[in-house]
């Protein structure tokens, strides 16, 4: 079994809006409405390549009920704890003109050291039947930035392994917990180590710098350039195979998934890395938050070009 943890999950919008003006009054149409956060979006992703998940967090308002109600037409289990107020809204809009996308993300309910109790009380109940867990996302407003390093020490205390998807304090304070996995992007390992980040070989030793902080496995995603990929005696950067992009929306969540699906098969870190990067491709060339099945991705697999990266 394998749980994802999502502390501040959203309703993901996606308008399309043609030539696009800030400051203006615009019209668009409306593309699709999903439920999302970036655990959720790894719990979609499992269920599709058929592992066993459920998905676990918090939740607030109608927004909350909308996601549990998707979660539960997808056959994915849940168990939220409910806080006031209202689960955000992130809002995409693509402009078919300009070919742009542009994001507004709402920054999320306010939560409470009582719900955040009960939070650590279910995570402890999930640990002991789950040998994985996932932990992604931004944290909403008033959560300390050591909760995700709590919930795995907790995690871990009961035997299940964890992957952490975050940024900011939450990374750096996550890192001393000891995950097996981090999946940050460029952006977001340059503002932890506070270095700049050019080459593919400054990557790898900044994916290296990373696993000495407490982290066996380290994808560094690059966007549309592909990813960097360090764990043991591997170090690797993959180039995506070429797709038509119609939404980013999921795509390294897809990647974390891949490679939480991966750990439960035990494959090789050099062959999950490389499904992962053809999974977030086959991710991108879909709309909204949908997924890719596994056949869409051994498609993509054979298109991926994988460089060993010394250093």
């Amino acid at each position: 079994m394998i749980a994802t943890v999502t502390l501040n999950p959203a309703v993901d919008k996606s308008v399309t809006v043609r030539g696009f003006e800030i400051g203006k009054t615009n019209r668009g149409e409306v593309d699709c409405v999903d439920a999302g956060g970036k655990g959720i979006n790894v719990a979609k992703v499992l269920k599709r390549l058929g592992s066993e998940v459920c998905a676990l967090g918090l939740l607030a308002g109608s927004n909350g009920r909308f996601i549990l109600d998707a979660l539960h037409a997808e056959g994915i289990p849940a168990d939220f704890v409910n806080v006031p107020g209202e689960t955000r809204v992130n809002l995409k809009i693509h402009d078919s003109q300009r070919g742009t996308e542009t994001e507004l993300n709402e920054p999320g309910f306010r939560v409470t050291a009582d719900h955040l109790e009960e939070l650590r009380q279910r995570i402890e109940g999930h640990a002991r039947r789950c040998e994985w867990m996932v932990f992604s996302g931004s944290l909403p407003p008033d959560a300390p930035p050591e909760i995700f390093a709590d919930l795995m020490r907790i995690a871990r205390a009961q035997g299940a392994q964890c992957f952490l998807d975050t940024a900011g304090p939450a990374l750096k304070l996550g890192l001393a917990a000891g995950p097996f996995l981090i999946k940050p992007n460029r952006a977001e390992v340059e503002d932890l180590l506070k270095t700049p980040l050019g080459t593919r070989r400054e990557l790898v030793e900044a994916g290296r710098a990373l696993i000495s902080m407490g982290t066996e496995q380290v994808l560094i995603s690059l966007g549309a350039e592909g990813a960097v990929g360090v764990a043991g005696s591997d170090a690797l950067f993959a180039a995506p195979p070429p797709v038509k992009v119609r939404s980013t929306v999921g795509a390294g969540d897809t990647m974390v998934a891949i490679m939480a699906y991966a750990a439960v098969e035990r494959l090789p870190f050099r062959q999950a890395f490389c499904m992962a990067v053809a999974a977030s491709a086959a991710t991108v060339a879909l709309e909204g938050t949908k997924v890719a099945d596994m056949a869409a991705v051994q498609a993509l697999v054979p298109q991926v070009k994988l460089e060993d990266v010394g250093g």
